[in-house]
């Protein structure tokens, strides 16, 4: 319970970070390991009412969709039409798969594989009644905290992004903690007299509602300030039928009103039309998302597949943009749109289950009506932002999740098997039939410890496979050759892009998205070593949507390569990384010394985007013109001057007079 614990502040502390990553998975699989090793004799009986295969089989379909994704697809078939076109351009054959970038897609599965660890492992240590009112309390805590530390980050502007969601989990869990605690001051209660227990719990409770709502009603649209009350809703409509309307007829007066007061509340969320219906409740600019969406296929594009190619989408011109997409739509680009129609159903499913639990439990109901209207919020979440998806939300929800679950499960008096008596009256089918129970009784008592082992073991490797690349380049920097042309690769922009190549040649099977996609520090930029052009090729065997990589093959093969290689590799980076602006002075100057790029139209339409962009919207770029112009061939020099008269004739004056300093020197 506590390496969970600790799992879960650690992703709410390092969101999207490496380390945060790799703790949560070590910490989890090592609570997976020991309750699947060391669990109690009590515990047995119930979680094998709850770990049903059945259950297993739905929870694990998700983890074996995403590895089917990252498995080589025979030609032709389910691959996604990107490495087909990666392969013609490399010359090479390369695998088709369903994803687009297999480190992404490796890294969801991680991330589905803690969330599952944590969900289980939950449900099996809670039980027990006590320690279960122990984990809603240690949740509380954590969500408010973890509220409060988004509300002041949002303040400044740097808050994560799956703050909102934890504060409408804060909200849900302080219901439930303030029900339980009253429903105990009622049980406990003599006349005169009041249990003092309870009230620490339901002050705390009252707390942190006040903080969670507060900074829902401050900081967020009011999609989420539904979300929370629905959730709430079926708390207090659980509450209600269990405190006054016993009885089918209370029963079903109450769940009428609550569906006409949630029907009346869903009507105030701003609703979109003429828009996909994953991004319908989205309050934010949701264009590259809709655009995405637009070319999604029935398999998706692979499980995390969204992140990489939203950059793709973006409007460049606009500015520098904070879209990111609903988690529906998120989950539609990565998974399909049948998988997010099964997830919607299950979650629908889930909630009425659990409902009906709640109702036939004598004590400790709130536990499973909790799980009931988290799976109500998550849902309408789902399709107004990303939260949910973020690591430390969604540990968080399977936390929720899992404690809920435990505790809708009837209580072990009710597990006692009395089918022995039958028996008695034969004394030789006896021992023949207890041999039996026997050999029977032991594969029943070691089915919930398989599914908790398997996922042990996956966490330990996947966090193995996570820290390993990062760790052999901290120790061996010089493991990574030099290569001799350093003069195709100017303005240094080379040693960032050849360490994220060195990462993705490592992980050959997968990267790490949070360091390859972000540039080192100066001291790294400095001692970074280069990478040779084989190993930016095997990158690319990861992920063919890496901009950077085909700009530097297209940049060191000008020389010793056919033009029409180079053509070919400078046009997958203009259709991978159309928006870098990193990438834009480099690549100018590698179209504009080569015939074959100037002298194509469709060349000519991409590299006249690039220049207008320059000259009428990035000023400060401007001098990367002048080093272009410089190493054009003739023919680019022509067409660099027709384009610079066109836009600002001023300009190339300046062009021309510059280059030939530079010349001079």
């Amino acid at each position: 319970m506590l390496a969970e614990l600790v799992a879960i502040t650690a992703a709410l502390a390092m969101p999207e970070s490496l380390p945060g990553w790799v703790l949560a998975s070590f910490l989890l699989a090592t609570a997976a390991l020991a309750v699947a090793i060391f669990p109690l004799s009590a515990s047995l009986g119930l979680a094998r009412l709850l770990l049903r295969p059945g259950l297993v089989v739905v929870l694990a379909a998700p983890a074996l969709w995403m590895a089917l994704q990252a498995v080589p697809m025979p030609t032709g078939t389910l691959g996604n039409p990107i490495w087909a076109t990666a392969s013609a351009a490399l010359s090479e054959p390369l695998p088709e798969m369903i994803t687009v970038d297999t480190a992404t897609t490796m890294f969801s599965l991680a991330q589905y594989c803690a969330v599952l660890a944590t969900a289980l492992v939950t449900a099996v240590i809670t039980l027990d009644r006590y320690r279960a009112a122990q984990v809603l309390h240690i949740l509380l805590a954590i969500a408010t905290v973890a509220t409060a530390m988004w509300f002041g980050k949002e303040t400044n502007g740097a808050a994560g992004p799956d703050g909102s969601t934890v504060a409408v989990l804060g909200v849900l869990l302080a219901y439930a903690t303030a029900i339980r605690a009253l429903d105990q001051l009622r049980r406990h209660s003599r006349p005169g007299t009041i249990a003092p227990a309870p009230l620490p719990a339901l002050l705390a409770a009252i707390i942190a509602m006040v903080v969670c709502m507060a900074a829902l009603v401050i900081r967020t649209n009011a999609t989420t300030v539904v979300a929370a009350l629905l959730g709430s809703g079926i708390l207090l409509s659980v509450f209600a039928i269990r405190r006054w309307f016993l009885g089918s007829w209370g029963t079903a007066g109450v769940l009428a009103t609550a569906a006409i007061v949630s029907i009346a509340i869903a009507t105030t969320i701003p609703f979109r039309t003429n828009t996909d219906l994953t991004i319908a409740f989205s309050t934010s600019s949701q264009t590259a998302t809709e655009r995405m969406l637009q070319d999604v296929g029935p398999t998706g594009s692979g499980a995390g597949a969204s992140t990489v190619l939203l950059p793709i989408y973006l409007d460049v011109e606009g500015g520098a943009s904070r879209e990111r997409p609903t988690a529906a739509a998120a989950i539609v680009v990565d998974m399909g749109w049948a998988f997010l129609c099964g997830l919607v159903v299950i979650a629908l499913l889930g909630a009425c289950i659990l409902i009906r639990r709640s109702l036939s439990r004598t004590y400790d109901y709130v536990f499973a009506a909790l799980g009931a209207g988290a799976s109500i919020a998550v849902t309408i979440l789902a399709f107004s932002e990303h939260g949910i998806l973020g690591l430390g939300a969604s540990l968080l929800l399977g936390a929720l999740f899992g404690l809920s679950f435990g505790q809708s499960v009837h209580s072990p008096g009710r597990d006692v098997i009395s089918s022995e008596s039958k028996e008695a009256s034969d004394r030789i089918a006896v021992q023949a039939q207890a041999s039996r129970w026997r050999f029977a009784s032991a594969l029943v008592t070691m089915w919930p410890r398989i599914p908790l082992m398997v996922l042990g073991i996956a966490l330990i490797t996947q966090a193995v496979w996570m820290a390993l690349p990062e760790l052999y380049l901290s120790v061996r920097p010089s493991s990574v050759s030099v290569l001799s042309t350093a003069a195709a690769w100017p303005n240094g922009i080379s040693k960032p892009v050849s360490v994220a190549a060195a990462r993705e040649d490592l992980w050959f099977r997968g990267g790490s998205r949070f360091s390859s996609d972000s540039a080192p520090a100066a001291d790294e930029q400095s001692t970074a070593p280069l990478v040779t052009s084989s190993a930016f090729a095997r990158a690319l065997r990861s992920s063919p949507l890496r901009g950077d990589i085909w700009l530097m093959l297209a940049a060191g093969s000008k020389h010793n390569s056919s033009p029409s290689s180079t053509a070919a590799m400078l046009k997958m980076s203009y259709y991978t990384a159309p928006n870098d602006l990193d990438l834009l002075p480099l690549r100018v100057s590698v179209a504009l010394a080569t015939d074959t790029v100037v002298r194509e139209p469709e060349f000519r339409e991409l590299v006249k985007r690039d220049i207008t962009l320059v000259v009428r919207h990035r000023p400060a770029l401007r001098p990367a013109l002048v080093t272009a112009y410089r190493s054009a061939s003739p023919d680019g020099k022509i067409y660099l001057e027709g384009l610079i008269s066109e836009l600002d004739p001023a300009y190339l004056d300046q062009v021309r007079t510059r280059s030939s300093r530079q010349g001079s020197r």
